[in-house]
């Protein structure tokens, strides 16, 4: 006979009253299966503040069907593995303040969202502590042994090799640990998006697997004692166990956060947002905004510029991403295109979602100074560009960008062209050979060249751009290309040098000129 499931009503959230109040779990001491708790609202600014234990976990993308009963008789769902940190963190003797953002967020108000982000940097750093629970519900590996060994190689003495002595004198038994450190950086937490900035706000961080808890402290010393290059040769001479403890951990992103939280506490310079987002591409989160969200406390004051919206368009994201990351952060002009690469594709932003949104983009002044290289000169094709060719890849598709030139900055028009003009990749065997007049450089385009066309450059690139002009008073870019410089011997072009990373250092004669500042709307 199957037992009938207890219906419950499910717990009602109250409106959060004031910009600094948050909640907190208070989890009711017990025994058992049944976990009883109740949700206070708090002030951020109250002194003295509340003692409470932030909970730093992996979500996991299972449904939430786990029960959580709350005083009024209500319950909240949760999912398994973080019912598994209630039941494993619950205190048999007392009660304990918990801030869980599962729990403490109403994650049905895109408002409440929006405003909870940002006081993720508070309400982390003013917790006593940061608890993570490392395993997710379905991991079984027991870390235990890793905790063991990596205590003990960063205390093994009291000098800044300490981890490098350890695994010296400890070769023999270093097979079976290298598999327990290895079992820890591969555990799934250390990829998540949210726990960065969790960890790295954290004034304390406790490790929990299972009923062990371990000083994250000592996983910090572990993991930058084996980045320290002045070891490195040290390091390659180890034994192959002892080698792979530091190639492993070196590789992981549990060693990248655990540098990252204390470079964090040597320096008070503030991180840019689109760095981050750069260097943390790679962690997952579920809800896909997150890729930027996730890592908002983690940059300067300014970030209070950025416009926080769960609720927005994924174009409209895009937008208020890429206003604040080129009006706040100064990001080179040479950056901003292969950020907003990245952001659509983090974003999942598809194009008929761009075609859609475009009167957003419209609205989206980008200020990119380039430079004029000269003007290109078709050229037939030479023995060097047939070498040349061969040390290059094909040119990704682009669109072409069109300005209007009878005022300064430029500006761009007609930007439906940015789909009409979307074409296949452009083979490396295709390309068009050119040279810039005065010059001794050459290139390889991915487009027609025609006489007069100009060769522009934007600063910190290593392609440059072909522009034609109209007698219309507009310009265009019409494609990318490869710039070589050609070497002579004995009075004759010998050989062609790939000239990317020199380009902006290249004296240019009459041609070094600005082109402006060019406004790319969109």
């Amino acid at each position: 006979m199957l037992r009938r499931q207890e219906y419950r009503r499910l717990f009602q959230y109250e409106d959060l009253q004031s910009a600094d109040t948050f909640r907190l779990l208070r989890l009711h001491a017990g025994r058992g299966e049944k976990i009883q708790c109740s949700l206070d609202h708090f002030m951020l600014d109250i002194d003295p503040s509340p003692l409470y234990t932030a909970i730093s976990y992996t979500w996991g993308k299972d449904a939430a069907l786990h029960q959580i009963y709350l005083q009024d008789g209500s319950v909240i769902k949760v999912r398994k593995n973080l019912y598994k940190a209630l039941q494993a963190i619950r205190d048999a003797e007392s009660d304990n303040l918990y801030w869980i953002d599962a729990i403490c967020i109403n994650q049905n108000s895109d408002q409440e969202r929006n405003h909870q982000v940002k006081l993720m940097a508070d309400i982390n750093g003013k917790a006593n502590k940061v608890l993570v629970w490392l395993q997710s519900s379905d991991e079984k590996a027991d870390v235990t042994k890793a905790f063991e060994y990596v205590h003990a190689a960063a205390t093994y003495n009291q000098d800044d090799d300490s981890v490098y002595r350890y695994l010296s004198r400890h070769q023999s038994r270093n097979e079976d640990d290298w598999r327990s450190v290895q079992r820890l950086c591969k555990l799934r937490y250390w990829t998540r998006k949210w726990i960065i900035q969790e960890l790295v706000m954290a004034r304390t961080v406790v490790l929990k697997a299972g009923n062990a808890e371990f000083p994250m402290t000592d996983f910090e010393t572990f993991c930058y004692q084996l980045s320290r290059r002045d070891l490195n040769e040290q390091f390659q001479r180890l034994d192959t166990p002892a080698k792979r403890i530091w190639q492993t951990v070196n590789a992981s992103p549990a060693s990248r956060l655990a540098l990252q939280r204390l470079d964090a506490q040597r320096s008070n310079q503030p991180r840019r947002l689109y760095e981050l987002v750069e260097n943390y591409a790679s962690n997952e989160c579920q809800v896909l905004c997150d890729h930027v969200y996730a890592l908002y406390s983690l940059a300067g004051e300014h970030r209070r510029y950025l416009n926080i919206d769960y609720g927005a368009s994924p174009v409209q994201r895009l937008v208020d991403i890429l206003d604040f990351v080129t009006n706040h952060e100064d990001m080179p002009p040479a950056k901003v295109m292969a950020f907003a690469n990245l952001l659509i594709r983090l974003l999942r932003v598809h194009n008929h979602e761009l075609a859609q949104g475009y009167p957003l983009l419209e609205n989206l002044w980008l200020t990119i100074p380039a430079t004029v290289l000269g003007t290109a000169e078709p050229r037939q094709e030479t023995q060097a560009t047939l070498k040349a060719r061969k040390a290059i890849k094909p040119f990704e598709a682009m669109p072409i960008y069109t300005f209007s030139t009878d005022q300064v900055p430029w500006t761009s028009i007609d930007n439906n062209q940015h789909h009409r003009n979307m074409s296949v990749a452009v083979g490396r065997q295709d390309m068009a050979h050119f040279s810039i007049a005065g010059t001794n450089f050459q290139g390889l385009a991915a487009c027609v060249v025609s006489h007069g066309d100009m060769v522009w450059n934007f600063s910190g690139t290593k392609h440059v751009f072909i522009v034609r002009t109209s007698q219309n008073f507009q310009a265009s870019i019409v494609g990318r290309a490869y710039l070589f410089q050609s070497t002579t011997h004995n009075g004759n072009s010998a050989d062609l040098c790939y000239a990317g990373d020199a380009v902006g250092d290249y004296e240019f004669g009459e041609y070094d000129r600005s082109a402006g500042e060019e406004e790319e709307g969109g």
